[in-house]
């Protein structure tokens, strides 16, 4: 089975979550492409290379999962670590055939324009890399300016830009930003709305084509592992929740087109625990009432990011849907009985059961009968599938171990 799916739509869906991570500092991937194009623009580069500068320029920080890191890059012009994220984002890059071109790119976009000859890397790939690099530090030092402000201050942001000119920067390339910067368009089209009508007409126009399920399982599995990486705690959770939820599904005799589906959405099921913040996600204690619907809402997160990928199809549904239950009292949408599809329910089990036997900041793993014993107890309460429960009761070490647990 194919998706019949836009490129364009699928990287600024991608880039939506990415904003998740820096909580309140959203669409920066997406300000970051634009600031690119226009300064390529002015260039003479080519409507090719404007294009793979744009979707480069939206996932460039897709090696970012933790606030605390994401705070680091967005408060220094040249922090020590930053080279880590870029390492990760070329892994995760390359993972996808229809990224992997990008992923040079991403590797060197923190490095200064005076060392990349030392990188052995290729005209294009220095290019490339460092425009990315003067628009995101162009973008950190305008961040806490409107559009008109940014247009007022221009002169400040541009005087720092100049002084690292031909060691972090493209002297080249300042220059063209230079004169981009003297354009109040260049600065008003950053503002949210325009930025939003943009990307709509973009999306509008752009081609479709489609994207099979290996290629659609290895984006799914880059932003499994980007989730995964935003807490040592949930190492592997996406992962193992996509294992286990397709062996269920294959288990209780779910054809195999459904079972990809299953295993897809269990990819991506927590997407939204990027907007999390760290200090929550990794609390040994009680939430609060206050942080309490912080966490909740991740499930809507991941709603919203997904519709814009898939619209309504099954996929979004089964994994914005994990945490609804047969009798209501799940969360975001409060779903019940009948309209809480059958392949949300697996991954819904699943993922009580990996969160169980997975250590956490409050609690060690759980053996498997102790598992058992909580699950049965939420089956009993009218929360879980009887089907799927009976199933993980009847293979349960097979299932604990998939989930991690280890004997």
């Amino acid at each position: 089975m194919s998706y019949r799916m836009s490129l364009f739509r699928t990287i600024d869906a991608l880039s939506s979550c990415l904003d998740f991570v820096g909580i309140d500092d959203v669409m920066h991937g997406k300000r970051v492409g634009i600031m690119a194009v226009r300064v390529a623009e002015l260039l003479g580069w080519d409507e090719d290379r404007r294009q793979t500068l744009l979707y480069a320029g939206f996932l460039h920080d897709c090696g970012v999962s933790t606030t605390d890191e994401h705070g680091n890059l967005v408060t220094e012009l040249e922090w020590s670590n930053a080279d880590n994220h870029c390492k990760r984002g070329e892994k995760y890059l390359n993972e996808v055939s229809l990224f992997a071109h990008m992923a040079p790119y991403i590797r060197y976009h923190h490095t200064r324009w005076e060392d990349l000859p030392k990188k052995q890397v290729s005209q294009d790939v220095a290019e490339m890399a460092n425009i990315i690099f003067l628009v995101d530090r162009l973008d950190i030092l305008r961040a806490a300016y409107g559009p008109a402000e940014a247009f007022d201050n221009r002169e400040q942001f541009l005087s720092v830009i100049r002084k690292y000119s031909g060691r972090l920067f493209c002297p080249e390339m300042v220059e063209a930003l230079d004169k981009c910067s003297h354009s109040e368009a260049f600065w008003f089209s950053l503002d949210p709305q325009m930025l939003e009508m943009h990307i709509r007409e973009q999306s509008m126009l752009g081609s479709k084509l489609d994207i099979n399920q290996d290629n659609l399982r290895s984006i799914a599995t880059m932003f499994a592992h980007i989730i995964d990486a935003k807490s040592h705690f949930t190492a592997d959770h996406s992962v193992r929740v996509a294992q286990l939820s397709r062996y269920i599904a294959e288990g209780l005799g779910i054809d195999q087109e459904t079972c990809a589906g299953i295993e897809i959405a269990g990819y991506l099921h927590d997407l939204g625990k990027l907007r999390i913040p760290d200090a929550i996600l990794e609390k040994p204690g009680p939430l609060t009432t206050v942080e309490r619907p912080t966490m909740k809402r991740h499930a809507y997160d991941t709603y919203e990011i997904l519709y814009r990928l898939f619209g309504d199809d099954t996929i979004a549904l089964w994994a914005s849907f994990h945490h609804e239950t047969i009798n209501g009292e799940g969360y975001p949408f409060q779903l019940s009985g009948a309209k809480l599809p059958f392949e949300a329910r697996i991954i819904g089990v699943a993922d009580i059961v990996q969160a169980l036997v997975q250590n956490r900041p409050y609690r060690p793993s759980l053996p498997s009968a102790e598992v058992m014993t909580i699950v049965d107890g939420m089956f009993n309460a009218g929360r879980l599938d009887e089907r799927v429960v009976n199933f993980f009761r009847d293979h349960l070490q097979e299932c604990w171990q998939m989930a991690g647990g280890v004997d």
